[in-house]
């Protein structure tokens, strides 16, 4: 990795610093994971442009360590200064242009006693405009709160078990005093639409199933969030490329093996370029009637090299009405770019020794997850590999899926609840 000077590290840490004061959020402490996934909704307001979530996080809290793409750091330096970063490097570096930390360019040397009353006059404006923001903002965020209070946002699915699923989200947002209102389908930015007022009514359609949180927004506050179950009555195949780009796949076109799968041709036929990056996922959603805190979860993997793949990835999701369980393994040598974050428990490949969750995916893998009490123990081809414990339930298992950043197949899956007794298993054996 190349080494970051301290010169762009400042210049990053200006940046951010404008875009929370911007946002409201600077000198809030301990950022969760809705303080992130709006400035994530912030910056694509302001800019146009969409960072992912993982971006916005790794830049935010430092898990890096090399520069983010220059594609990245522009969008941040016009949202912060009005300027790519270039520019704003050279403005740095430049020792006859001063740039102060607030963004204010000085053009030329001051005396010290000038300087001393420009520093005054600059810090009054600056605490008045920090006092009126901040006052303007908790009275407006304190008026929304109350007025979301008595929002009401709910939905009904047009079938059952099926997809498509069009579904009928009401909603009343009369009483809430804001300029814009969004509704978004799910985690997914790209699936947010705007509404209005005046309207309490509208649809949009699910392609793929899952258990996902729909959200009202107001001026950038999450109002309302309701929990959209789309179930699906057997296995279900989707594939993205890019990720705002969905195809699915009917049984029809799944491999005639013993094992869950499908055959490069046939994504080719629905046009997916095999040399570019993609996205193939395998899921199954219904209420297991499982409890996500003491259960069993087997299943075996494997993968295709790919040209356009360097480092092939496998992600194993578990879905709980409360939280989750996202789990990668990936190819040896790419451990790096690998995580897990278990209920509300995170651990990063960039800062963590993450190197027992590489493996060679060209070949089957075994994968057991045990959890009991909230401890997980995760075993790879049966031999333990790594345990943690989290604090907060998951919740019942709505959703089980799996993702490969290209070409996977998987066979023998089973789910055991407390007792050991199975509750669901599909070892893909033909009748």
């Amino acid at each position: 990795m190349s080494h970051i000077s301290d010169n762009d590290k400042n210049l990053l840490e200006a940046i951010k610093k404008r875009i929370e004061e911007a946002s409201g959020l600077y000198g809030v402490p301990g950022w969760v994971q809705k303080d992130y996934e709006f400035v994530v909704f912030f910056i694509e307001d302001q800019t146009g442009h969409r960072l992912s979530l993982s971006t916005v996080k790794r830049i935010w809290k430092n898990e890096f360590e090399r520069l983010p793409h220059t594609t990245t750091l522009d969008i941040l330096a016009h949202l912060a200064y009005n300027k790519d970063w270039h520019s704003l490097k050279k403005e740095q570096l430049n020792p006859e242009i001063r740039t102060v930390f607030q963004g204010e360019i000085a053009k030329k040397p001051w005396k010290a006693k000038d300087l001393r009353f420009y520093f005054l006059i600059l810090l009054v404006a600056l605490l008045a405009l920090v006092l009126g923001t901040y006052l303007y903002r908790t009275k407006s965020s304190n008026s929304i709160s109350r007025a979301a209070e008595e929002v009401s946002f709910s939905y009904e699915k047009t079938v059952e078990g099926k997809i498509p699923n069009t579904v009928v989200f009401s909603y009343d947002i009369e009483g809430v005093d804001a300029n814009r209102f969004f509704l978004q389908q799910s985690w997914d930015t790209s699936r947010k639409i705007e509404i209005f007022k005046g309207t309490h009514e509208r649809t949009d359609i699910y392609y793929i199933p899952g258990y996902f949180t729909a959200k009202l927004f107001a001026d950038g506050n999450i109002i309302k969030e309701l929990p959209i179950h789309v179930t699906y009555e057997d296995w279900f195949m989707a594939a993205r490329q890019p990720m705002e780009k969905i195809y699915t796949f009917s049984p029809t076109f799944w491999l005639k093996e013993d094992y869950l799968g499908i055959e490069k041709s046939r994504l080719a036929q629905k046009g997916i370029d095999l040399n570019k990056k993609m996205q193939l996922a395998f899921y199954y959603v219904t209420d297991f009637g499982l409890d996500g805190d003491n259960f069993e979860h087997s299943i075996r993997f494997k993968m295709e090299p790919l040209e356009a793949i360097d480092c092939p990835i496998f992600n194993l999701h578990v879905q709980g009405m409360d939280g989750f369980y996202w789990i990668m393994f990936g190819n040896k040598g790419c451990e790096s770019e690998l995580g897990t974050q278990l209920g509300d428990v995170m651990h990063n490949g960039k800062n963590e020794d993450l190197s027992m969750f590489g493996t060679s995916v060209y070949e089957w893998q075994k994968v057991d997850v045990l959890t009991e009490n909230k401890k997980v123990i995760l075993k790879l081809n049966g031999t333990s590999i790594f345990s943690s414990n989290y604090d907060q339930s998951i919740g019942p298992i709505m959703e089980i899926s799996y993702f490969f950043n290209g070409i996977g197949m998987i066979d023998d899956v089973l789910l055991k609840n407390a007792n050991g007794a199975t509750t669901f298993s599909d070892d893909f054996t033909k009748p």
